[in-house]
């Protein structure tokens, strides 16, 4: 998994966290988009969020995945 520091704090872009996750990069681009994630930033062309909330995507696909959950209703359950 490659990270990449920005402000001092590890990032991860959306295509490696989809990669992780085998998830589609759409998928993970609308959850951050959503802000569920942090803060995003544009890094080298690409969306990349903090490297921390990595637990955080984990925990919504498998609300939304394993038990089925809709999508809004998980973001609304682990949004801040």
């Amino acid at each position: 998994m490659t990270l990449i520091q920005v402000h001092g704090e590890a990032f991860i872009t959306i295509e490696t966290a989809a990669e992780c996750y085998q998830v589609e990069v759409r998928w993970v681009e609308e959850i951050a988009r959503r802000g569920i994630l942090g803060p995003a930033e544009e890094v080298q062309g690409s969306l990349a969020f903090p490297a921390a909330e990595l637990d955080r995507l984990a925990a919504i696909l498998r609300w939304h995945r394993h038990h089925e959950l809709e999508l809004g209703l998980v973001v609304s359950l682990v949004g801040d």
